[in-house]
């Protein structure tokens, strides 16, 4: 390809860039020359604090005045760079040849009428003048380098019709030749799939990615990329390419989740007896215990059921459970023994319980709301409400708890009864000596009764030094004020009118006169002009 198959058209609009010799542009303004140093770690992305703008700026300086040395590390660099990279140098070139007008006068001259080395091509590809970008794709074509690629990549999805096209066609060839690594132009394309055009090139790839062998898949399925690696493996487990083991190996070893999870699905599928699955119970992802645990109990393994119901996750117990059933067993018999036996249960113990149980086991569960672990407790308070059993005499000296996840279900709990609760105990929750949990759980259930408590509960904390306490009063005020004051039919009580023309007025300064206003009329209150 090459400059011959820029075409007339495409040469001329070129030269039409370069002017007249005697209309010379702004001076390009660009920063001075970095080190060979500074080039290879931003380039990739390395040097976190290089920024994408800044490494435009120098990248542009090496490109027009560097040695080749260093022209020849800043393209070996961009090459091994990421995708999320790219796209960001990609946004701040564009950007940065403003300050080059004379340099670019000069690459669009050199794009029409010869050679051009490939890191000034790479420039030229991230042009903001189409028809440089279009110009650098046509000579882009012509190279094997991985920088080469993903310009390229990058152009595919131009906003420029015709750059696109001839980008898409460049990408074809090399396609047809084989000439790179489809797992560097797998990433582009999975990172650029969420851009307008972006789904020519993701849809390209993963066709690609199915006609290949197992051999031709192993450097995606071992790629950096998450995205990658993912449709390495769906192409691969769909062509059934990978062995039991590798299957589940994957499935416990993986560090991305999605892919945990289909390679489990794949062994499901592949293995010829149950008991292959065994190992993908011990897995620390529910979703792969899940279908592992499906599969064996559905020919009746009571025993890996069994095991099952403690587990942590829901989902889990719940196939445990069931498969119980089918046997004709009770899960909440199991589930009693365990709860009843020396020692504190696993917490999926007391969640079983609580599950499968009745009101009559509450005593049972009570017992745990002492539980020596948070979750532990956390299931207790749980269990209690859905066994319809709870009672605040139980639950309340929880609201002190060390844990924030205790304090947060013993609130949900509480609000279905907060008429026999305390008013002073609830206030005293709200000291400023309190864990801010604890704080933020007295103000909860503070807020949840009556209206004209819910106020002056927010106008105490209007101007707390807690940010969470501070913010949420101030959100829940405007939200009263905006949705229920209007349908607040009640006037407050004495002891709460007197309390509330007093904190508003104190609060006036954060408030502002239409909000004063506002609630002043609201409550009822006599308006009061300020000093």
């Amino acid at each position: 390809m090459g400059a011959m198959s820029l075409g007339t058209v495409l040469r001329g609009r070129l030269r039409s860039l370069t002017g007249g010799s005697d209309e010379l542009p702004e001076p390009d303004y660009l920063p001075e020359l970095p080190t060979v140093e500074w080039v290879r770690a931003g380039a990739g992305g390395f040097d976190r604090s290089v920024s994408p703008a800044e490494f435009s700026a120098g990248l542009m300086t090496v490109a027009r005045d560097g040695e080749p040395g260093i022209r020849a590390v800043a393209v070996d660099a961009l090459g091994s760079a990421e995708a999320r990279w790219w796209l960001a140098v990609d946004e701040a070139l564009r950007g940065q040849w403003w300050s080059a007008p004379r340099w670019s006068r000069s690459l669009a001259a050199d794009l029409a009428d010869g050679e051009v080395e490939l890191l000034h091509l790479v420039m030229a590809g991230c042009h903001r003048d189409g028809r440089i970008r279009e110009a650098a794709v046509a000579h882009l074509a012509d190279h094997a380098h991985p920088a080469a690629l993903a310009v390229l990549a990058l152009r595919t999805v131009d906003w420029v019709a015709e750059v696109r096209q001839r980008a898409r066609g460049a990408v074809e060839v090399w396609w047809s030749s084989s000439r790179g690594s489809l797992t560097q132009l797998a990433e582009m394309a999975f990172a650029l799939r969420g851009r307008g055009e972006g789904a020519w090139l993701a849809e390209h790839v993963e066709g690609a990615l199915r006609t290949l062998p197992l051999s031709g898949l192993e450097p995606l399925l071992a790629a950096r990329d998450r995205r990658t690696r993912r449709a390495a493996y769906r192409a691969a487990t769909t062509g059934g390419l990978l062995s039991l083991h590798r299957l589940t190996t994957a499935a416990m070893k993986d560090d991305d989740l999605p892919i945990r999870i289909l390679c489990a699905r794949g062994a499901v599928e592949v293995a010829t007896d149950p008991a292959q699955l065994r190992g993908l119970l011990l897995s620390s992802t529910a979703l792969v215990r899940a279908e592992a645990l499906q599969t064996v109990t559905a020919v009746g393994d009571l025993n890996a059921a069994e095991a099952a119901l403690p587990d942590r996750h829901p989902l889990v117990r719940a196939i445990a459970q069931a498969a119980l059933r089918r046997s004709g067993g009770d899960p909440a018999v199991s589930y009693r023994r365990l709860a009843a036996g020396w020692g504190p249960p696993a917490p999926g113990v007391i969640a079983g319980l609580g599950e499968t149980g009745d009101a009559e086991d509450a005593g049972l569960v009570r017992r745990w709301l002492a539980h020596p672990r948070s979750r532990g407790r956390v299931e207790a308070v749980r269990a209690l409400r859905r066994l319809g059993v709870t009672r605040s005499a139980d639950l309340v000296s929880l609201l002190r708890d060390e844990s924030g996840a205790v304090t947060r279900q013993v609130v949900v709990a509480l609000r279905q009864d907060l008429g026999v609760l305390d008013p002073g105990m609830l206030e005293a929750l709200l000291g400023p000596g309190n864990a801010p949990h604890v704080r933020f759980a007295g103000y909860r259930l503070l807020i949840a009764g009556n209206a004209w408590q819910r106020l002056v509960t927010n106008l105490r904390l209007i101007d707390d030094p807690d940010d969470r306490l501070r913010g949420s009063a101030r959100a829940d005020l405007s939200a009263w004020l905006g949705r229920q004051a209007a349908t607040t039919y009640h006037g407050p009580s004495r002891k709460h009118a007197a309390e509330l023309d007093e904190l508003i007025e104190d609060a006036r300064p954060i408030l502002g006169e239409h909000t004063v206003r506002l609630l002043r009329f609201h409550a009822g209150l006599p308006h009061q002009t300020a000093l």
